[in-house]
């Protein structure tokens, strides 16, 4: 069962995310199981939280596998891990 996660708050964060993780849309959907549609529909919600509660935290297991670490505070945003 996914955790809970607070960290994936925008659509524009995941974005930055994923670019930082150096994954297409196709890649990062092909990672998660579904298809590229849905990461740019989650994209599209610029400023506003672009999935539910489960997909969060297969998306944000996903990035952290290629290295970067999402966080909500002091401002939504992601980094490269260590």
């Amino acid at each position: 069962m996914a955790r809970y996660t607070k960290n994936l708050v925008t659509g524009r964060q995941l974005r930055a995310a994923r670019v930082l993780a150096g994954l297409t849309q196709r890649t990062l959907g092909a990672a998660l199981g579904v298809d590229e549609r849905a990461v740019r529909f989650w994209e599209r919600k610029h400023d506003r939280r672009p999935t539910s509660a489960p997909n969060d935290a297969r998306i944000e297991q996903a990035l952290l596998e290629h290295g970067v670490v999402l966080f909500a505070e002091p401002t939504p945003g992601a980094r490269l891990t260590k």
